[in-house]
């Protein structure tokens, strides 16, 4: 019979941080929706920009969404729920890529949300969750690059090392049959014909 799988280790939360885990989901959803009416209004009177408007919304709900339920298991004390893969076929939304790209194009009422979000990530216990939850990382990262929230309050990514190759043995040199060494002859008195005599 096969052993059972080991369930994964549980982050390294503490007790407080357990408990204020579902109010720091319940500000951050807050904060995107009011960002998320935000683009609606002020795209609108963009037309280069109103395209962005459904898939920025369907970011930041899903996003709040991810938070809020990785907050509730996270004080459940059960682990956070492995990543799925993307769809096959499927390309993501060509936003652009500069950092800060939403606060550039609708200024201070955008940055007004930056300001919300990095005073929500500077305090102890949400910084507490993102230096050990990698997800709770990944959820918030791309929100932190389009409001342009500075790069320290999200811990980097590890990458992630390749497996090592075995080396492979070094090849021995085929002794070539010129320079094997001559075998003696069977008895002392008698020679190759073929060789020297001295």
């Amino acid at each position: 019979m096969a052993p059972a799988a080991t369930a994964p280790a549980l982050p390294a939360l503490s007790a407080p941080l357990r408990a204020a885990a579902p109010g720091l989901a319940v500000r951050l959803a807050m904060i995107l929706a009011g960002l998320a009416a935000l683009i609606a209004r002020a795209y609108l009177r963009h037309p280069t920009r109103a395209a962005l408007i459904l898939p920025l919304w369907k970011r930041l709900t899903r996003a709040a969404r991810r938070f809020t339920a990785l907050a509730a298991r996270l004080a459940a004390g059960r682990p956070a729920k492995p990543s799925k893969p993307g769809r096959p076929g499927t390309r993501p939304t060509p936003f652009p890529t500069r950092h800060g790209w939403l606060v550039h194009d609708l200024r201070h009422e955008a940055a007004h949300f930056t300001a919300q979000l990095e005073a929500l990530l500077a305090e102890p216990l949400a910084a507490e969750l993102l230096a050990n939850s990698p997800a709770a990382a990944r959820i918030l990262r791309p929100l932190c690059h389009m409001l342009g929230v500075t790069k320290a309050a999200i811990p980097p990514t590890t990458p992630k090392q390749p497996p090592a190759r075995p080396i492979p043995p070094a090849p021995t040199a085929a002794l070539r049959p010129e320079a094997a060494p001559l075998a003696p002859p069977p008895c002392p008195h008698l020679r190759w014909p073929w060789r020297s005599r001295a």
